[in-house]
C-alpha cells in the first residue's frame, strides 16, 4: 500500500507539469505517460485529424504518413497510457511514418486526460473498453484504401501497452507485430494489493492523478495481466526502464518470458515514459525491430 501512494504522488506530480526470438535483453544508456513529447526531431510528415465511429463514440486521432508514401502501407496503431492523449507517443507515430507506415495516434474515449473523443465516459473506462475501442480502429483502418489491411503493427505505452497486448492475445488476426513501451504489467497486482474484492471498490477513486469509476477495477481483481494479455505468439518488443516507479520492471520480464517471441530491452537509468536520450534510444530500438521483423 505505501508503493500504491507513492505512486500515485508521483504520477499526480507528473501529470501536472505534463498537463527474445525468446528473450533477447540488452541495456542502454523519466512520469507518466500523459504529454507530448517535443523533444525528437523526426522527418516532416503528413498529419491529419481523422475520426473512427464506433457504437455512439466518436474516436479522436491522428493520422501520420509520410510526404512520398506508397499507394498502400502497413498500419501502425499507436496507443497511450492512463490519462493520456493522442499527442503521449506521437514521436512514434512520426518515426514509423517515416517508415513506411500509416501510423494512427488517438485518444482513448474515457481514458484521456482532457481528451476529444466522446462516447464512454471517464468513470465507465477500463481496459475491456479500450480493447474494444481499440479493436474499432484497427478494423476502421483496414477498410481504408490505402492501407494493407492484413499488416498490422500495435504501438502502446504504459496502460496502453497492456491493452495492445491483449488486444493481440485475444484478437492476433492480422496483427504481425506487437512493440510495448515501459508497459504496465503491474496492473492486475496493484488492483489486488488495493483491494481484495469488487464489493470493496468505491464508486470513483482517483488512480494517479486521473478518476476512475469501479468499472476500471471489475476485471482487475479477477486475473493476472502477465498471462492473459501474453498469449500473442508474434514479434514482441518490450522496452522498460529499471529505474521505473510506477511499474516495477519485474513485471516486463515476466511478460517477457511469457511471450513465445519476445525481445526485452532495458533501459539503463530510465523512469515511467522516455524522455530525451531515452526515447532517442526506444526509438531506434522500435526501428530495429520493426527492419528485423520485415514489417
Amino acid at each position: 500500500m505505501k508503493r500504491i501512494i507513492m505512486n500515485v504522488l508521483l504520477l499526480g506530480v507528473l501529470l501536472m507539469t505534463v498537463g527474445c526470438n525468446k528473450k533477447s535483453i540488452s541495456e542502454n544508456g523519466n512520469g507518466p505517460s500523459a504529454g507530448k513529447v517535443t523533444n525528437v526531431k523526426t522527418k516532416s510528415v503528413n498529419d491529419r485529424v481523422w475520426h473512427v465511429k464506433y457504437k455512439g463514440e466518436d474516436i479522436y486521432g491522428h493520422i501520420y504518413t509520410a510526404k512520398d508514401h506508397p499507394k498502400k502501407m502497413p498500419i501502425a496503431i499507436v496507443s497511450h497510457g492512463l490519462g493520456g492523449n493522442y499527442q503521449e507517443l506521437e514521436s512514434y507515430a512520426k518515426n514509423l511514418a517515416n517508415q513506411g507506415y500509416l501510423a494512427y495516434s488517438f485518444d482513448f474515449p474515457g481514458g484521456s486526460y482532457d481528451g476529444q473523443s466522446t462516447g464512454v465516459k471517464q468513470t465507465q473506462m477500463s481496459i475491456i473498453t479500450e480493447e474494444q475501442d481499440l479493436l474499432a480502429v484497427k478494423e476502421a483502418l483496414q477498410k481504408r484504401d490505402d492501407t494493407l489491411e492484413h499488416q498490422v503493427l500495435l504501438v502502446g505505452g504504459s496502460q496502453g501497452g497492456v491493452v495492445s497486448a491483449l488486444t493481440a492475445s485475444n484478437h492476433p488476426q492480422d496483427i504481425k507485430g506487437l512493440a510495448l513501451m515501459y508497459p504496465a504489467f503491474s496492473i492486475t497486482h496493484d488492483a489486488q494489493e488495493q483491494y481484495s474484492s469488487f464489493d470493496q471498490v468505491p464508486k470513483t477513486y482517483n488512480l494517479m492523478g486521473f478518476t476512475v469509476g469501479s468499472n476500471y477495477y471489475r476485471n482487475l481483481l479477477d486475473m493476472d495481466i502477465t498471462k492473459t494479455a501474453t498469449k500473442y505468439k508474434g514479434p514482441v518488443l518490450i522496452v522498460h526502464g529499471n529505474n521505473d516507479d510506477i511499474v516495477p520492471i519485474k513485471y516486463s520480464r515476466q511478460a517477457a518470458h511469457n511471450f513465445k517471441n519476445a525481445d526485452f530491452i532495458i533501459l539503463k537509468d530510465a523512469g515511467h515514459g522516455f524522455y530525451g536520450k531515452d526515447l532517442k534510444l526506444a526509438l531506434k530500438d522500435l526501428d530495429k525491430f520493426v527492419r528485423n521483423q520485415n514489417f
